[in-house]
C-alpha cells in the first residue's frame, strides 16, 4: 500500500514537472516573462505585414519581448506598442522590420539596435518597416500570372518576326554584299595609299621643312619685333610728353581767358577797352605820319650827348 501511494507520488510530481516545462517552454516561445523590467517601445509602420498582438519581438535574435498593441487610424501609419525587457541596448537610428517567424505562418518583430545616439523610450518612436515574405511575392505572381501568356504571346511573335526578317534571301543578299562592297572599298584605298607612298612622303617631309623654315623665320624676326616694340615704348613715352605739354599750354591758355575776364587785364584792355584801342589807333595814326614826314623832309637832330644845363663852347 505504501509502495502504491510511492508511486503514485512520484507519478504525480513528475506530472507536474512536466507540465511547468511545458509551461516555460511555452512562454519563452511567446515571449513571456515572470518578473523582470519591462518598457514599452513604440514603432510606427507604413504596412503592418500581418503583425498581430503576443507576436514575438527580437533583438539580435534574442527574444526579448512581444507585441502588446496595434493601432491602425485612417491615412495614419500603423502604431505598433511592444513589451520588452530591455532598451539600454538600442540607440536613436535603432528600426525595426516584420519578419516571418515561421516558414508557412506567424510574424515577428527584428529590432536593429542602431549605432549612435541615445534612444529614449518614453519620447523616441522607431521607424518600422516591411520588406515582405513569401505571401507577398506569392500575390505578385498571382497579379501578373494573368499576362503571362499575352507576354507570351507578343514573345513569340517577335522571336517569328526577327526569323522572317533575317531568314529573307533578300537581306542576306543585301548584307552579304554591303560586306563585299566594303571589303573592296578597303582594298581600293589600300591600291591608292601604296601608289601614292612616294608622293605622300614627300609633301610630308616638304611639310616638316616648311614648319621648320617656318620656325627659323620667327626666331631670326624676334630682334627686329623686339626693337619695334622698344621704339613704340619710346613713341609712346614721347608722346605722352607731349600730351603733357600741350595739356600745359591749353592749362596757360584757359588761365588768360580767365584773367581776360578782369577788366584791369592787358589782354581785356587789348581786346574789349574801347579807350585803349582808340589810344592804339592814334598811336598808329601818329607814327605813320612821323616815318612819312622823316621819309621827305628828313631829320633835323641836335643831339647832345652829355646833359649840361649851360652850352660848352
Amino acid at each position: 500500500m505504501q509502495a502504491e501511494k510511492n508511486t503514485d507520488l512520484k507519478v504525480g510530481l513528475t506530472v507536474i514537472i512536466g507540465l511547468a516545462l511545458l509551461l516555460l517552454g511555452i512562454g519563452m516561445a511567446k515571449g513571456w516573462h515572470l518578473g523582470g523590467v519591462h518598457n514599452i517601445l513604440h514603432v510606427r509602420f507604413v504596412d503592418a505585414g500581418g503583425i498581430a498582438t503576443d507576436d514575438p519581438v527580437f533583438i539580435r535574435g534574442i527574444n526579448h519581448g512581444k507585441v502588446t498593441e496595434i493601432i491602425s487610424a485612417p491615412n495614419k501609419d500603423v502604431e505598433v506598442t511592444m513589451d520588452i525587457d530591455q532598451t539600454e541596448i538600442l540607440h536613436k537610428d535603432a528600426t525595426a522590420r516584420i519578419l516571418m517567424l515561421e516558414v508557412m505562418s506567424g510574424k515577428k518583430v527584428e529590432i536593429d539596435e542602431g549605432t549612435f545616439g541615445t534612444f529614449d523610450a518614453a519620447k523616441d518612436t522607431l521607424m518600422g518597416t516591411y520588406p515582405g515574405d513569401i505571401s507577398t511575392l506569392v500575390a505578385v505572381l498571382n497579379s501578373i500570372s494573368g499576362s503571362l501568356p499575352a507576354i507570351t504571346k507578343n514573345v513569340d511573335s517577335v522571336l517569328r518576326n526577327l526569323t522572317d526578317f533575317f531568314g529573307n534571301g533578300k537581306f542576306k543578299e543585301k548584307a552579304y554584299s554591303a560586306l563585299d562592297d566594303a571589303d573592296h572599298t578597303l582594298k581600293d584605298l589600300r591600291a591608292v595609299l601604296l601608289e601614292n607612298r612616294g608622293a605622300l612622303k614627300r609633301t610630308i617631309d616638304q611639310a616638316d621643312v616648311l614648319t621648320r623654315e617656318l620656325n627659323s623665320t620667327i626666331v631670326s624676326m624676334r630682334p627686329g619685333a623686339q626693337l619695334l616694340l622698344d621704339s613704340m615704348r619710346v613713341f609712346v613715352r614721347k608722346a605722352s610728353t607731349t600730351l603733357s605739354g600741350a595739356d600745359a599750354l591749353l592749362a596757360s591758355l584757359n588761365e588768360m581767358m580767365a584773367e581776360a575776364k578782369d577788366k584791369k587785364s592787358l589782354l581785356y584792355r587789348l581786346t574789349s577797352d574801347k579807350e585803349m584801342a582808340n589810344k592804339l589807333d592814334s598811336l598808329l595814326t601818329n607814327g605813320h605820319k612821323l616815318i612819312e614826314q622823316i621819309r621827305l623832309q628828313g631829320v633835323d637832330a641836335n643831339i647832345r650827348f652829355f646833359h649840361s644845363t649851360t652850352p660848352q663852347k
